[in-house]
């Protein structure tokens, strides 16, 4: 896979099969810097049933939090058996499949050089998909995420499509945002149903470089029932569109590229065609989202993905029922922050095309490495 830089149109590559999740190198207690790989969610490998070696005793200063304290009863909202008893959880990620099991704990978080004391799930037991990651780092509006812990103002993320380059990263402050050049915005929505995730407002799809009209007016919408809408992802990576939008973007897609298509199911995907047939004509794809010229130009690899096990280039987009999903592929080779310091009017701040990494040098950052943790917004 090569790495693309600036505005232009790369070629088609395979980045869809690494760029589903993401990770980094996190260190927890407050001794030396070290690297402690073994965690869940926050979660320290011994903590439960882990392969890697627990740190000397003299290290471990986390706690398990009683069922009794305020965090559990505020949190968990559980019945305890006896007020000394572990605070237990349950934690449910990207589907039902995949979750994570044990007990609430706290310990002191190292970020860079600053140490900051954390509520986390210490996990006694995991079933699902979690691609090799040792933990879940959460960043949604949830009581135990790290934005609301740490009360960030903002954070931002940059997922590089060639995971071999080294510059993607995490980063997250309570200072002002450092906004890119030639970066766009648009309001994040609460919604009352699912408040602790990150909706947008997408207001329209444009192919090549014309708005589809044929999408009927409040496809998107945000109900005040909360059903429908439009909600961000870093665990998903494909994107998910309701019907009525998924059925013009196909049909429409379908006319440009002049190819037959050729049955995708053993990927999963819906719209696919053999390498050769599409080699030069993917039509252009832009997100329209509400704002002043709030349009997020995509690259080809933000929404084909290349198979070459089975020679296939397919749509990452998929059709829903209800709510749509903007899915980890999309945000990919471009800067995203949320800036939160507003809590009457937050924003999402996002590159108006593919653009280099930018990082804040006032932040606490994190670069991503894969195999150690897990990033979720939902």
């Amino acid at each position: 896979m090569s790495p693309s830089r600036g505005h232009q149109e790369d070629e088609p590559d395979n980045s869809a099969d690494s760029a589903g999740l993401f990770i980094f190198n996190l260190s927890i207690g407050t001794s030396t810097p070290q690297e402690i790989p073994g965690i869940w969610t926050s979660l320290p490998s011994w903590c439960g049933r882990s392969a890697r070696p627990a740190p000397p005793a003299s290290r471990r200063r986390h706690s398990r939090l009683p069922c009794s304290s305020h965090t559990c009863q505020s949190v968990v909202n559980q019945t305890c058996a006896a007020n000394d008893s572990p605070c237990g959880y349950i934690a449910t990620y990207i589907d039902a499949t995949t979750n994570t099991a044990g007990y609430l704990s706290n310990d002191t978080f190292t970020f860079d050089s600053a140490q900051v004391p954390l509520v986390f799930g210490c996990s006694g037991a995991s079933a699902g998909d979690f691609s090799g990651a040792s933990g879940v780092f959460g960043f949604s509006r949830g009581p135990l995420s790290l934005v609301s812990q740490l009360q960030l103002s903002w954070f931002s993320y940059f997922w590089d499509s060639n995971d071999s380059s080294g510059d993607s990263f995490v980063q997250f402050g309570d200072d002002e945002v450092t906004r890119p050049p030639n970066s766009r915005s648009t309001p994040l929505l609460t919604n009352p149903l699912y408040p602790e995730l990150y909706f947008v407002n997408l207001a329209g799809i444009m192919i090549d470089g014309e708005l589809q009209r044929d999408i009927p007016a409040g496809t998107f919408d945000l109900l005040a029932n909360g059903s429908g809408g439009v909600v961000l992802s870093t665990t998903v990576p494909a994107t998910f569109l309701e019907e009525a939008a998924y059925d013009v973007v196909k049909k429409v897609l379908s006319s440009k590229i002049k190819a037959n298509p050729v049955n995708g199911s053993a990927l999963g995907l819906d719209l696919c065609y053999t390498m050769q047939s599409i080699a030069k004509t993917v039509p252009k794809l832009a997100l329209v989202f509400d704002g002043d010229d709030a349009v997020m130009h995509l690259k080809r690899s933000n929404y084909f993905f290349r198979d070459n096990d089975t020679g296939l280039d397919c749509l990452t987009i998929l059709p829903n029922r209800g709510l749509s999903l903007l899915g980890s592929l999309v945000q990919t080779d471009r800067n995203i922050t949320y800036d939160m310091a507003d809590a009457q009017a937050p924003q999402l701040i996002f590159d108006a095309g593919a653009a280099p990494p930018v990082h804040s040098l006032a932040s606490m950052s994190m670069a991503l490495s894969f195999g150690v943790w897990m990033v979720v917004l939902f």
